[in-house]
């Protein structure tokens, strides 16, 4: 009986989305639970708070024996808290109920000598996590709880018995503070710790050792609504990394097949995979405190700026936001976090504050049975309407236009599509309509619950949406424009996300050699910037110069070298010198094609186009990195060229 709010919900959705004389269009691969759309359209932007006895050791980490007598935050306000939370349109807070070092922030029948009841707070009778609870339902947030399947108190880690101790406390919490939204889980999984002091080095199988079939069941059968986190989903997963930063092309599905919480593919985690067994989008999660999870007085707190920046390479690249709160130790936010949050949320207001799509009107290359129930006015409503447009079966590609009937200035476009029908767009492209004709400003893969793309000013009296490529006829629920306010935009550095530059094709080529290879030099001309070759190889990393050689399959001309750094946030190893080769046989080189420095490579990780000061023949190429702008090792997300 407890599965019905789901069941009645899912019907819901499906009765919305084919009342209509004309059917609806098939789903498409993996799709999201009932559970997993609700998770996703009302709750993208939530928190997790941090905050236990190593808040009072300056510590990141809890080895375990850190003494509860320290925990003492006389003033604490869970309402202060939320309320600082909910400025910053924070949706829900995920409370880290038992961090690694062990310590429950709530009286735990099942642990007797380390929990809020061992602890001067409120003379042992307290409850950190009913108190927040209260907070958030009174403040209308919803609540998660993570609890860390790794303790370094406890004296029975590593053994059975423990995984009954954590079943156990799981168990707890899932029955007595009501309904959750988000059950969080990592991979932090066995070392060094206090062990109810017998100290040592605890190690674990994490793939067999905590039974996760069996905890996922139990977390189902008592909280059906909950969607479950971690590095192998079920319901979302970690993008790996806590930066805060999707991959441009980051995909909902992944093939989680033989994953666990702290054993999964890291390069699946932050691209996805098309065409993946399994619906589970990605959680972008990073903290508002720099690197650090739990307050300490000598960390840095992130701008608003920073956070608006992170808002769009999360939440603009088909995944959540989560950003990592912390209380002092007076048990309040301080006043510098505060003010940073409510100064997101007052930007994030401001950017979005008005929708140029409702006062345009929408027209559409095709609709799916000229039904009006697929209309391309649908688009302007977004997920809030449940509707979307569609074109009939067959018709795999399409546009959107958008008219304002004036010239109109935006800097940022939503697009959505209806994930109840899977992910079906493969690649899109927008336009705006310059001097009498179209021309292309942005162009991407896929789009999924939601894609930003934010750039420069554009003033246009159109813009059109092309789907240029779909696995199955498109859906999409939103396409919408907006303009952020000029004094946000230069205080973010807002930099306008750069179209490719075309180069010969690469379906031929083969790599002949790498000097290093920390991940396959394949991955430098597959044709997908999100995977990338790069130099730290299991021995370390390894020290410029570094080359890769490739044999294109016949002679061509070419006019031009394309090098693309990795794109997944990172900037270690960007190439700030290079020397380009041509040879007819892939022994002789003589002198370099082309030969410098990527000046701004560091500020600009965009790809990097360098014409050569006369076109040059060969069949092979040799790509030198003679210096990486970070020292070492060097990486490259593709390497192309330019020419015939």
């Amino acid at each position: 009986m407890k599965h019905i709010p789901l069941f009645v919900a899912w019907l819901a959705a499906s009765a919305c989305l084919s009342a209509s004389p004309t059917p609806a269009p098939a789903p498409y691969g993996a799709i999201p639970s009932a559970r997993q759309i609700k998770w996703a359209k009302e709750t993208d932007l939530y928190s997790m708070m941090n905050f236990s006895t190593i808040t009072y050791y300056d510590r990141e980490w809890g080895s375990g024996d850190e003494d509860p007598k320290k925990f003492n935050p006389t003033l604490f306000d869970a309402r202060q808290i939320v309320r600082v939370a909910k400025a910053a349109g924070i949706k829900g807070i995920v409370i880290d109920a038992k961090h690694h070092g062990g310590f429950c922030l709530w009286p735990s029948k099942f642990n007797d000598t380390y929990s809020v009841k061992n602890s001067p707070w409120k003379n042992g009778r307290g409850d950190i996590i009913k108190e927040m609870v209260e907070a958030c339902r009174s403040e209308g947030l919803k609540v998660g709880i993570y609890l860390s399947p790794w303790d370094r108190n406890h004296k029975d880690y590593g053994k059975p018995e423990y995984v009954t101790y954590y079943r156990n406390q799981m168990r707890e919490l899932l029955t007595n503070y009501g309904p959750l939204f988000e059950i969080w889980l990592d991979g932090a999984n066995g070392g060094t710790g206090w062990y109810g002091g017998a100290g040592g080095n605890r190690s674990i199988d994490n793939r067999t050792y905590y039974g996760w079939d069996t905890t996922w069941k139990m977390i189902r059968e008592l909280q059906p609504e909950a969607c479950i986190f971690s590095d192998a989903g079920p319901d979302m997963r970690w993008n790996s990394n806590e930066s805060g930063v999707n991959a441009p092309d980051c995909r909902a599905t992944v093939t989680t097949d033989g994953w666990c919480p702290g054993h999964a593919n890291l390069d699946h985690l932050l691209h996805g995979v098309r065409d993946g067994k399994s619906y589970v989008p990605a959680e972008a999660d990073f903290p508002l405190l720099d690197k650090a999870w739990f307050w300490n007085p000598h960390t840095r707190t992130r701008t608003p700026a920073e956070l608006v920046n992170l808002y769009f390479t999360s939440i603009g690249r088909n995944g959540t936001m989560d950003i990592g709160i912390a209380p002092d130790m007076r048990g309040l936010m301080s006043d510098k976090d505060a003010a940073s949050l409510k100064g997101f949320g007052d930007r994030i207001k401001a950017i979005f504050a008005t929708n140029l799509a409702l006062g345009a009107t929408i027209a559409a290359s095709q609709t799916r049975g000229n039904d009006p129930q697929f209309a391309a006015r649908n688009v302007q409503g977004g997920w809030a309407a449940n509707r979307y447009w569609s074109t009939d079966d067959a018709v795999h590609v399409g546009a959107l236009v958008m008219s304002f009937g004036k010239p109109t200035e935006f800097s940022i476009v939503s697009l959505r599509e209806q994930i109840a029908l899977g992910e079906r767009v493969d690649e899109w492209s927008l336009d705006s309509w310059q001097n009498g004709e179209w021309k292309e400003f942005a162009r991407g893969s896929c789009i999924g619950m939601r894609h930003l793309w934010r750039g420069d000013p554009i003033t246009s009296e159109k813009i059109r949406l092309r789907i240029t490529k779909a696995a199955a006829c498109p859906a999409i629920a939103e396409f919408a424009a907006y303009l952020e306010p000029e004094a946000i935009r230069k205080e973010c550095g807002v930099k306008t996300e750069h179209i490719v530059q075309a180069g010969l094709p690469t379906t031929d080529w083969k790599i002949v050699s790498a000097s290093s290879e920390g991940s396959s030099a394949t991955n430098a001309i597959d044709n997908n910037p999100g995977t990338f070759w790069h130099s730290h190889t299991a021995a370390g990393p390894q020290p410029c110069p570094q080359e890769i050689v490739v044999d294109m399959g016949r002679g061509h001309e070419v006019t031009g070298l394309l090098y693309t750094p990795r794109q997944d946030g990172c900037t270690i190893g960007n190439i700030a010198e290079y020397a380009f080769y041509l040879s007819d046989d892939g022994r002789t080189w003589g002198e370099p094609a082309a030969k410098g420095e990527y000046g701004n490579i560091k500020a600009s990780p965009e790809q990097q186009v360098v014409m050569l000061a006369k076109p040059s023949s060969g069949r092979y190429f040799k790509f030198v990195a003679l210096r990486s702008a970070d020292g070492i090792p060097v990486a490259a997300a593709e390497i192309g060229v330019v020419g015939k």
